[in-house]
């Protein structure tokens, strides 16, 4: 697949942009900073999207063609897909930095977190049926509470699984 012009997902912009303009018709550098592109390539936008006309050494594209263009561009297949692979690309890229943020957070716990059961949770936890409250100081104290309690569930699993089935025989 051909690479996409970098300008393609700026479609809708230039659009409005271009309507905000009064001059009927549009040069080369008009073109270079509407499309960010440099010289060979603002000609080589104007010969393939615009049209044009030639007066004198100077060649100009008509706005409201090259508006017209655009719309057909912007609706059409190749910006629909680049709009979803670039919001695709940003959501992984999102998903990493938050991930990678996550690894770096370092929790500072006991030496026999992973023995822990329900029983010897932390003074700071208190769970009982249909209730579970957390005392803590600090945004490390909660993580390290979190992760005792998460480890004690998963050793002592029966032992909260009988909490949970009393406190819904309770309330039903």
């Amino acid at each position: 697949m051909p690479a996409q012009p970098t300008w393609l997902l700026r479609v809708p912009a230039m659009i409005e942009e271009l309507e905000r303009l009064s001059a009927p018709f549009l040069d080369r550098t008009v073109m270079e900073t509407l499309f960010r592109v440099r010289r060979r390539r603002a000609i080589q936008i104007m010969n393939a999207l615009g049209g044009g006309y030639l007066i004198g050494k100077v060649f100009l594209v008509d706005r409201l063609e090259l508006i017209a263009q655009l719309r057909i561009i912007s609706g059409g297949g190749a910006f629909e897909r680049e709009h979803r692979r670039k919001e695709l690309l940003s959501t992984e890229l999102d998903g990493i930095r938050k991930d990678r943020a996550a690894k770096e957070i370092k929790i500072p716990v006991a030496d026999d977190i992973w023995e822990k059961s329900m029983a010897k949770l932390a003074p700071g936890i208190h769970l009982k049926p249909g209730e579970l409250r957390i005392e803590f100081h600090g945004s490390e104290d909660l993580l390290r509470h979190l992760f005792e309690l998460s480890q004690a569930i998963a050793n002592d699993y029966e032992h909260i699984k009988s909490l949970v089935e009393e406190s819904n025989r309770t309330s039903g």
